[in-house]
């Protein structure tokens, strides 16, 4: 097996020529990992020192440079050049593309194409779990070199100062205001979680069917999960930092922790994209509410033509015209007129009772006043779900609509079915799910050829009412969908992330390449980190997508309407995986108080 050592590239490209003299370069070696240089010292002082009694094990001279060239102890060793990641920046290196979602909800990850490459080529044979190691180790590089220069401090002149107003903050935590400020506000949090976890363990019982109809319930629900979230994630952000200052421990000759990097970090990721989007949902709903409320009078006689006529004047429309034989196709009589006077009594009783008391300008008015100051207290998102739920409740006379009509068709559909494997001496068999023969008597026979016939006279009526109907629910949906998508992008949109992206992309890790190079010194592999790609950052998106098009815009939504199944819209199973940066099931509030009880200072 090949032997690595991962230098760092401004170390190996240290010029001596300012110095004048060889330089010796000092490496790590843990039982766990490969070599990895650490500095590079004088060779004048390295001797002085006597490096034979102070460096002792995991620390060793690897390498000397002679007339501007390194040479390696070790000839067969490879050299794999990095730039050394920046903790404090949030810079790590991981095999495996980071995942913007908890643990629990993780999906299989497969390691980068460039790494499988690696452990499958002769001349770089690697061992995986090794190699892991190591790559954490070079992560913490710059909390081993601290920690050799306190170990060593007249082999490294350390240039760590302390700030002004780190001394200051230092200062302040001893102050007595202070730790009264902190109180208070550990009892403000605790109580909002209190309240908020109330309201979402509410929402969520099993007998509350708000979440399934409610788009602002659900709202309601996300925001408090959102808020009983935030302790435990600044608390998993503050204790990372904590143990990125603690490691390494060299004397335990292994990482530990070696998954805090890229195991806790898209805790800082999604809290702050969290807060960054209910940032921008208020400031769009000051916005909103802003131009609502100045153009208030337009909206209601815009909004009260459009609902009235759309919701009204032409369901009506059409269902007197499905009881005038429409496009020339001969309708039952007897039966159009049952279903359009039936469909016209929950139109007039939908209209009087539902729509136009909502409809009405003084009441039209006050509903975008309260919206508008809805909005611009609590977001847009909210102001959204109102208006969809708005939506909902005007046109809950399609909703029934459908389903009356559903039920009809499906119920017809299935008896002429029937009927068919009766003509051909067969009948289902629910239990065991076959079609088994049967012997029918000459009566039974006559009985089902007469029930197939008046079925056959009477599939156009109900065809007709069916497919209108359906083309109506579906719009409605399609509206709903819309307007949901909007409130979808502004709470779960990857702002922060698509930011870091762009600014720094060795904040978002997406597997590791390696790339050959040559130099005056010989071949080395340069490790290279590729950051996360854009389509993973909106994964969640696009299973939300692909839920939508195949319930509501595939061949499988025609299939079923042809079968007669019911077009139900659960938004809970819809929206589901928009919800991978929450727990399936929340922190105790005990738990949380006991943990953030524990940081206040003494």
């Amino acid at each position: 097996m090949v032997r690595y050592i991962f230098w760092p590239e401004h170390v190996y490209f240290k010029d001596s020529k300012d110095i004048n003299e060889d330089l010796c370069a000092i490496s790590i070696a843990l039982e766990s990992g490969d070599q990895m240089v650490l500095n590079v010292v004088p060779e004048s002082l390295f001797r002085k020192q006597g490096s034979n009694n102070s460096i002792l094990p995991p620390y060793h001279f690897i390498a000397r440079m002679n007339n501007g060239q390194w040479s390696l102890n070790d000839d067969e060793a490879c050299i794999i050049c990095f730039v050394a990641p920046k903790l404090s920046s949030m810079q790590f290196l991981s095999l495996e593309s980071i995942l913007l979602t908890l643990p629990e909800r993780q999906e299989s990850i497969s390691s980068s194409e460039s790494i499988e490459l690696l452990f499958d080529y002769e001349r770089y044979e690697v061992d995986e779990a090794r190699f892991k190691q190591s790559i954490d180790q070079v992560n913490f590089y710059y909390n081993y070199l601290l920690d050799f220069e306190k170990k060593f401090p007249y082999l490294c002149a350390s240039t760590q100062e302390i700030s002004i107003l780190t001394k200051l903050m230092e200062w302040c935590k001893q102050c007595f205001v202070y730790k009264m400020i902190y109180k208070l506000l550990l009892f403000l949090v605790i109580s909002a979680c209190f309240i908020a976890n109330q309201v979402s363990t509410l929402l969520n019982q099993s007998f509350s069917p708000f979440l399934r109809i409610s788009v602002t319930a659900r709202q309601i629900d996300l925001r408090c999960q959102q808020i009983c979230y935030f302790p435990v994630q600044f608390l998993r952000i503050n204790k990372n930092r904590a143990l990125s200052k603690l490691l390494p421990r060299v004397k335990d000759t292994e990482i530990r922790e070696t998954q805090f990097p890229c195991r806790f970090y898209p805790d800082y990721i999604r809290f702050y994209n969290t807060l960054w989007l209910m940032v921008n949902d208020i400031s769009f709903g000051l916005i909103i509410s802003a131009i609502c409320h100045e153009n208030k009078q337009k909206l209601v006689a815009v909004l009260n033509t459009t609902i009235r006529y759309c919701l009204y004047d032409f369901i009506k429309k059409i269902t007197i015209q499905l009881a005038d034989n429409p496009l020339g196709i001969k309708l039952n009589a007897e039966l159009t007129h049952f279903l359009s006077d039936l469909f016209l009594w929950i139109i007039n009783f939908a209209y009087f009772n539902i729509i136009r008391p909502l409809t009405e300008e003084k009441t039209l008015l006050k509903l975008i006043t309260l919206n508008c100051h809805i909005m611009s207290l609590t977001g847009a998102t909210f102001g959204l779900s109102l208006s969809v739920d708005f939506l909902s409740l005007c046109s809950f006379h399609i909703f029934l609509f459908y389903h009356i009509i559903n039920k009809l068709y499906s119920w017809q559909l299935n008896a002429m079915i029937n009927f068919y494997y009766l003509f051909r001496g067969k009948k289902k068999n629910k239990l065991r799910g076959r079609i088994d023969f049967n012997y029918f008597e000459l009566d039974q026979l006559l009985m089902g050829t007469l029930l197939f016939i008046i079925m056959v006279y009477l599939t156009p009526t109900i065809l007709a009412f069916y497919i209108s109907y359906t083309c109506l629910r579906l719009c409605l949906i399609y509206s709903e969908i819309s307007l949901e998508s909007i409130i979808t992008l502004i709470n779960h949109f990857p702002l922060f992330a698509l930011l870091l992206r762009v600014k720094d992309p060795k904040r978002l890790p997406g597997g590791v390449s390696f790339d050959i190079k040559h130099d005056f010194n010989g071949t080395y592999l340069l490790l290279e980190n590729n950051p996360l790609k854009i389509g993973m950052l909106f994964k969640s998106f696009n299973i939300v997508l692909k839920q939508i098009m195949n319930n509501y815009c595939s061949i499988h939504t025609i299939l079923n309407i042809i079968k007669g199944k019911p077009i139900i819209m659960d938004r809970n199973k819809l929206y589901y995986a928009l919800y991978s940066s929450l727990p399936e099931k929340s922190v105790k509030i005990s738990k949380i108080y006991e943990q953030l009880h524990d940081t206040i200072p003494v």
